[in-house]
């Protein structure tokens, strides 16, 4: 009960800021599009898989909320690798879509559907990835497959119990 409580803590201390959007979030919809052309679309479970593709156009920072995958089973390791292939993907399509130029930072929050005390599953954050348009430019995007994301990203966390499951990559 008390990791679901940190959980809860966590989750929340990520969503807070960006809960309601922010006076200078605005819908992107051409970055959405990017990601909607290349990502899997079906998140194998009832959650809207791309919930949120804003972007600041005060400080160029992009927020994608994403709902991760339900792999055949309940696997930590299959969540994860499932995820993180879909964090790649999401991170090259919003630095190869017509609103790079204006984008700085790029964070990508992958969000799980978590059983709570009623028995409603909610979306909350199992997955947050950083990564700055400085980095993104150097990132070898062909190889990433086999990139270490804790080394790749500037920003890379997953939560504990899924961590406990194994290797994140």
């Amino acid at each position: 009960m008390r990791r679901l409580g940190y959980a809860l803590i966590a989750a929340l201390a990520l969503l807070l800021p960006g809960t309601a959007l922010a006076g200078g979030d605005t819908e992107e919809p051409s970055v959405r599009q990017s990601i909607e052309s290349v990502l899997e679309m079906d998140s194998y479970r009832q959650a809207l898989r791309l919930p949120r593709v804003t972007l600041d156009e005060a400080n160029g920072d992009l927020t994608v909320i994403f709902a991760m995958r339900r792999p055949l089973g309940d696997d930590p390791r299959q969540i994860v690798a499932s995820a993180t292939d879909d964090v790649f993907t999401i991170l090259w399509a919003a630095y190869t879509s017509a609103a790079a130029p204006r984008i700085r930072t790029a964070t990508v929050v992958g969000t799980y559907a978590v059983v709570g005390r009623y028995e409603r599953p909610r979306e909350i954050p199992l997955m947050r990835a950083v990564l700055s348009a400085e980095r993104a430019t150097r990132l070898d995007w062909w190889n990433v497959a086999r990139v270490d994301p804790r080394e790749a990203l500037d920003v890379w966390w997953v939560e504990g119990e899924l961590v406990a499951g194994g290797p994140a990559r």
